[in-house]
């Protein structure tokens, strides 16, 4: 999720509630029975952020589809786990955003550079330099500032 701005383009991220350390990612989620991956998308952005389709214009050639590994638990209930996670991009004008205080604790928009310098993960920086090019966004983006607020009371469960 993005939006321009005058100062360049500034990308969406949750800082997660979910992770054992704190970790800032973009929106993302499971896929239900009979749903497709963008039906996921559009359903977890909505979840997430309370941002819905009518709040966005999906840029279409973008997907970006990360293979990574985890493990769950301790001990002997240690428990490896296998994720793939196909990612979209959309442009969004609205800055307001309701995260799901069960998921997330604050959210940012930040420009390009801060954005890849929050992102832990090789592939996800990969993927932003994709986004980038596919949202045609100047990468020099130097904006001085960005967003970063809390949870508002009665954010929305996913």
């Amino acid at each position: 999720m993005f939006r321009r701005t005058a100062a360049g383009c500034q990308f969406l991220l949750l800082r997660s509630k979910l992770t054992r350390r704190p970790l800032w990612e973009f929106p993302k989620g499971g896929v239900q029975e009979g749903e497709t991956l963008r039906d996921a998308a559009f359903r977890e952005l909505r979840e997430e952020t309370g941002l819905d389709a009518a709040d966005v214009r999906m840029v279409e050639e973008f997907e970006f589809t990360e293979d990574y590994r985890f493990t769950a638990g301790g001990g002997t209930e240690r428990t490896h786990i296998r994720k793939r996670v196909t990612y979209f991009l959309a442009e969004t004008t609205r800055t307001e955003v309701t995260i799901s205080p069960e998921e997330a604790t604050r959210f940012a928009w930040l420009p390009a550079e801060e954005t890849k310098r929050k992102l832990r993960y090789k592939a996800r920086r990969a993927m932003l330099a994709a986004a980038l090019s596919a949202a045609d966004c100047d990468q020099r983006d130097t904006s001085p500032r960005s967003r970063d607020a809390s949870a508002p009371v009665g954010s929305r469960r996913a």
